[in-house]
């Protein structure tokens, strides 16, 4: 990766796809010192447009391509449909620029490990957007996990919930295998709750076993677009056809972990009033705690011998490494951009330091490309399990 300038300069950032979450970047990006969007792109006809206006933002692209080729460009930010993902990060390192990459990195295993082997061959910050680990309340449960005050751990149980397909009416790209990628409810939401446990207990997922439903066969094209920031339309357009659909809205998965933990997962799109709703429990032999993002500067602690306590975001209170992650003292309420953007000062921290010729830390803070690539293989185990009914099969 080549310097692009003294440390006193701006990093320059383009954000590629500027549907849901390209613009939550974008207004996160502008919260970080020496941090500057310079650029977007879109294929939707007017949309970068509407965007750069919006943020005052100078340059604007109707493709991709583009934007990553431009030299004034020092890191991309893709946010585009999943069949993208992998091409466009091979693009944006072939022309040097650090890359901060949506979820999935790719829509199958072998392209996500060879995209991160390349990244580990180049001296950049190559992320995935994994950005539940930078909650406050997280990194405290994380903590206390890692000072042994839960034991051993024996179970890992949660769910992550929404509601946003549960009508046939209900369409969004990532319905379709051909954007979306073969795996719907896990790959899109399953995937983050698999991060949030193996960064907060330290333990990876070695094997698992799977059964997925498609509960509604056909849904309806072009009709309620329910996942956006944007206004929906109240009915489907008169043009709109149903189509077979080939992606899970549920799944539910049983596991262990590399230390032997056992755990289970509920993941639904169509859990009706669960908007967003995830959900982490840990048991261990001397105590359990249980995370939740609908009350996310919470920590439940439950004991045997001793009252079950609530923790909460009082930094004075909490662990000292978890100051870092609050932008405010109790009492004010920080959430889901915050932690994303707990994630991009990361991101740009090392950016910097690489700038000033630092050398890495051994470990990066921020979910690598590898830990993309690890996502996406724990996403093939959970299709090939559930293909074949549920079979316990090894994560690769």
């Amino acid at each position: 990766m080549r310097p692009t300038g003294g440390t006193g300069e701006s990093i320059r950032v383009g954000v590629c796809g500027l549907g849901f979450i390209g613009p939550v970047h974008v207004e996160i990006l502008r919260r970080i010192q020496h941090v500057t969007v310079n650029a977007v792109s879109s294929t939707e006809p007017g949309r970068a447009e509407v965007i750069a206006a919006r943020f005052a933002i100078p340059r604007i692209y109707t493709n991709h391509e583009d934007l990553i080729a431009d030299p004034a460009i020092d890191a991309v930010h893709i946010c585009t449909t999943n069949q993208t993902h992998a091409r466009l990060a091979k693009l944006a390192m072939d022309a040097g620029k650090h890359v901060v990459c949506e979820k999935p990195l790719a829509t199958t295993a072998g392209d996500a490990k060879a995209l991160a082997a390349f990244a580990a061959e180049r001296d950049g910050v190559f992320a995935v957007n994994y950005q539940y680990r930078y909650y406050p309340m997280v990194q405290q449960a994380r903590a206390m996990i890692r000072d042994g005050v839960l034991g051993r751990l024996y179970l890992l149980h949660g769910h992550y919930l929404q509601d946003w397909l549960l009508y046939p009416t209900d369409y969004n790209w990532r319905v379709a295998v051909e954007q979306g990628g073969a795996s719907r409810a896990f790959g899109d939401i399953g995937t983050h709750w698999c991060d949030l446990v193996e960064h907060v207990t330290g333990q990876r997922l070695v094997r698992l076993s799977a059964l997925s439903r498609t509960f509604i066969p056909e849904r309806v094209v072009s009709a309620t677009h329910t996942f956006s920031a944007r206004p929906v339309p109240q009915s489907p357009a008169k043009t709109s056809a149903a189509i077979g659909v080939r992606t899970e809205d549920a799944v539910l998965v049983h596991f262990e972990t590399s230390a032997g933990a056992v755990g289970s997962l509920v993941i639904s799109q169509l859990s009706a009033g669960h908007k967003n709703d995830i959900c982490l429990e840990i048991d261990g032999a001397d105590a359990a705690v249980v995370w939740q993002q609908a009350a996310h500067e919470q920590l439940w602690v439950g004991r045997r011998d001793k009252p079950n306590s609530v923790l909460h975001k009082v930094l004075g209170q909490l662990d000292p490494g978890v100051p870092r992650f609050a932008l405010y003292p109790a009492g004010h309420p920080e959430g889901y951009g915050d932690a994303m953007g707990n994630l991009f000062r990361l991101v740009y921290e090392r950016v910097s330091e690489i700038r000033e010729g630092k050398k890495a830390a051994a470990e990066p803070e921020y979910p690598t490309f590898a830990e993309g690539a690890r996502m996406v293989a724990i996403v093939e185990a959970v299709l090939t399990s559930a293909r074949r009914g549920g079979e316990w099969v090894a994560i690769a």
